[in-house]
């Protein structure tokens, strides 16, 4: 399928508007009675921008998701509220999403380690390591997928990345995958600064390491359900560390 290329300025514009929102989105959770609506509005910000900006071609932009958010060619009757179809489009993605979990998970075994090595010489814990899970464990999982990784991956690796990429010639192979430098780069770095504007503090743009990771996984992929679950892997992995640790 042939696409127009988003140009560089209007990619930046739309992430500057779309850090413009989140920043002000955040600043209302100092409002009493609706900070817990906080992450879900910049998740939908996040989300529905993706969403819109990848319409026309979700495949290219590795957020078709296993087929769920393509358009279906089903002819049976798509039910009440169309619940029959997305029924059949979720089951149909299970196959994908099960190997992408796979590969997040492979991905994890080699990184994880090596995070908690470089985790104990930053933080020097005082204490020796006694596993301590956070509580609602499963309710955090649900919100880690689909309130923090979906939407950011859909956004930063499925439109961002791709349209960058889509832009550049060079192109350069790490660990064997196909990269574009500037646009992996780029987006990562791009990636950091919306942490660093919400929680304004340096240690927020580390996230730029995570964000090369998950760019990586997405382009060895070609989509982002094994960026998504890495993602959210990564984060639990994160509080449980300083939870067991500090």
């Amino acid at each position: 399928m042939h696409h127009a290329h988003a140009s560089l300025r209007q990619i930046l514009w739309v992430y500057t508007l779309v850090c413009v929102a989140v920043f002000g989105v955040t600043r209302l959770e100092r409002v009493g009675g609706v900070q817990q609506y906080v992450p879900l509005v910049v998740a939908a910000l996040f989300l529905l921008t993706a969403i819109r900006l990848t319409r026309h071609d979700p495949v290219h932009y590795g957020v078709a998701l296993g087929g769920l958010l393509t358009p279906s060619d089903d002819e049976r009757p798509a039910g009440p509220l169309g619940l029959f179809e997305l029924g059949r489009a979720v089951v149909g993605a299970v196959p994908s999403a099960l190997k992408e979990l796979v590969v997040a998970a492979v991905v994890s075994a080699v990184v994880f380690p090596l995070y908690a090595a470089g985790y104990l010489w930053w933080w020097e814990p005082s204490r020796s390591f006694e596993l301590s899970l956070p509580p609602n464990l499963l309710n955090l999982v649900l919100a880690q997928l689909v309130v923090v990784a979906l939407p950011e991956e859909a956004f930063f690796r499925g439109y961002v990345q791709t349209a960058l990429t889509d832009l550049s010639e060079m192109r350069v192979r790490v660990l064997g995958i196909e990269v574009a430098p500037a646009a992996w780069f780029l987006q990562a770095a791009m990636f950091a600064l919306v942490h660093f504007l919400v929680q304004p503090h340096p240690a927020r743009l580390a996230v730029f390491f995570p964000g090369l990771l998950f760019g990586w996984v997405r382009a060895w992929r070609g989509g982002v359900g094994a960026a998504i679950a890495l993602h959210a892997m990564s984060n639990l992995y994160s509080e449980i560390l300083a939870r067991s640790w500090l």
